[in-house]
């Protein structure tokens, strides 16, 4: 199991449920500690709040191989990217437009940080040392948006439909097999993926706006068959039991 360790960056415009990433129920990865850095001070020549890759891995500890240690910042980071993978047990995630598109479809914050948890826990297990982003892009992650763990969502605008249901498309299912990625490793993770969800209310929301007719049907019968059932039970305490 690999350890998770994050540190989040100066001040963050949505509340983040810490709770829940340290509670996250996974065989694959623990969120050892989340710590908070109140103010973060750079210099930026371009006086523009972006966060390059080497003023982020100034702030990473020296810390054990099992360790995967997580900077989140509201910064823009180099290329506009949404996460960096700075050092080889580093990485750093930006909520820079990204938390205006999951706001705007009711995706929690936490599912897409524990979205790019699996990512780096994944690749982790590929290539032991995390390939750094201003080196090489893993041959894993592909250009076609699938809703997969391994989407590049190179447009930001795509990252809702990567973090709204994540999954492992077959062709990355395929490559982590043929990395010698083990059955059990790959089957876990299809299945912590599933965990990742929207909350219920919005689901059925989102249900209700693809199937209105089907919800309407659904909304008559829920509605009307408990007044047949109380009438029905009426009429036989009525006729039956009253009679006696």
């Amino acid at each position: 199991m690999t350890n998770i360790s994050i540190t989040i960056l100066g001040h963050i415009k949505r509340k983040i449920n810490t709770k829940k990433l340290q509670q996250w129920k996974s065989d694959l990865f623990k969120v050892r500690s989340v710590k908070e850095i109140g103010d973060i001070n750079f210099n930026n020549e371009n006086y523009w709040q972006e966060l390059s890759d080497s003023k982020a891995t100034e702030m990473l500890k020296s810390n054990s191989e099992e360790v995967i240690q997580i900077l989140i910042t509201e910064y823009s980071l180099e290329n506009n990217y949404y996460m960096r993978r700075i050092d080889k047990n580093g990485a750093i995630i930006s909520f820079f437009e990204v938390g205006d598109i999951l706001q705007r479809y009711n995706i929690p914050i936490e599912n897409f940080i524990l979205k790019n948890i699996y990512e780096l826990v994944a690749l982790k297990e590929i290539y032991s040392d995390l390939p750094q982003t201003k080196i090489e892009i893993p041959d894993i992650i592909h250009e076609e948006t699938r809703g997969c763990l391994f989407d590049m969502n190179g447009l930001k605008s795509d990252i809702w439909y990567t973090t709204e249901k994540p999954t492992l498309c077959s062709q990355c299912e395929a490559f982590l097999a043929s990395k010698h990625v083990t059955k059990d490793f790959i089957k876990t993770l299809k299945r912590e993926l599933k965990q990742i969800r929207k909350q219920f209310f919005y689901r059925i929301s989102d249900f209700i706006k693809l199937h209105p007719i089907v919800s309407i049907i659904i909304g008559f019968f829920v509605a009307i068959c408990p007044n047949m059932a109380a009438n029905f039970l009426y009429d036989f305490i009525k006729f039956y039991i009253c009679k006696k």
